[in-house]
């Protein structure tokens, strides 16, 4: 990985990087072709993804914990009523 002098501050700079740390600057180190614009950073196969991921789990964890306490309770009864047997 390549440094570079950062145009506004001049520290050392990879070029891999989107911004200078130091000051923010933004780095044009491989022409844009893989930075793209925010828009594009978000319709990302991999972000999609990672997007529904995170919805699936937000939506999905309510009801596996309903399912659970419903299935410990159901477990806990057939105990309670072996054991009075």
């Amino acid at each position: 990985m390549a440094l570079m002098s950062c145009p506004a501050c001049a520290r050392q700079v990879s070029e891999a990087a989107v911004a200078c740390p130091n000051c923010g600057h933004p780095i044009a180190g491989d022409g844009g072709g893989a930075g793209g614009t925010f828009k594009q950073a978000l319709t990302r196969p991999e972000a999609v993804k990672s997007g529904f991921t995170v919805l699936g789990v937000f939506v999905a964890a309510p009801w596996i914990a309903r399912v659970l306490a419903v299935v410990a309770f159901v477990i806990l009864a057939i105990v309670v009523v072996v054991n009075k047997s």
